[in-house]
């Protein structure tokens, strides 16, 4: 799964090598609305009613690989200052062997939880929320940035390479996106 906001790549932008950057893992979506508990005078229980006025909130991590620790230190200070704080989140979906699924939602980055290094690597925990998620129609090829690709996804059989690591356990096998960054 890939996801940028507002033009800015959150994951893997697809040009990365996947050792260096991955796409998002540990993904999770808390859907919510307001809900009202109508009181009836000398009814069993209450009625709970549904508002509207969805929300969803979506976290996941990321993890890079960058060049010295100076730079993955610099990136984890400075991430959520110098990232967008709202746009139009695109959310590129598939696995090999599978035509990639785009969604869309109006969103703003909530938080960073979570931006740890471990020298030259970072895992960042990003936490997008805005409103209702919707599929862009489908295509041979998915569009995000008014750029056409496809994605092809290698997963190696077993375990990761190097017992744990998911930078790792994903590796690229035809990836032509073109994306923003980190600067």
């Amino acid at each position: 799964m890939r996801i940028s906001l507002n033009n800015v790549w959150l994951t893997n932008d697809g040009s990365a090598d996947l050792h260096s950057w991955t796409d998002a893992y540990d993904v999770q979506l808390n859907g919510r609305q307001i809900v009202q508990d109508a009181q009836f005078l000398r009814a069993l229980a209450a009625q709970p009613l549904a508002r509207g006025n969805q929300v969803n909130q979506l976290r996941f991590k990321v993890t890079r690989q960058h060049a010295s620790v100076a730079e993955a230190s610099t990136f984890v200070l400075t991430a959520f200052s110098s990232l967008p704080v709202n746009g139009v989140a695109t959310i590129v979906c598939g696995a090999f062997g599978e035509s990639p699924m785009t969604c869309v939602f109006n969103a703003v980055l909530e938080e960073m939880p979570e931006s740890i290094f471990h020298g030259t690597r970072t895992d960042t925990t990003f936490v997008l929320r805005g409103g209702l998620i919707t599929t862009v129609p489908s295509s041979t090829d998915s569009v995000v940035d008014g750029v056409s690709f496809a994605t092809i996804y290698g997963y190696p059989q077993g375990g990761t390479l190097d017992g744990g690591n998911l930078a790792d356990s994903l590796l690229p096998t035809a990836l032509n996106l073109d994306g923003g960054s980190f600067s």
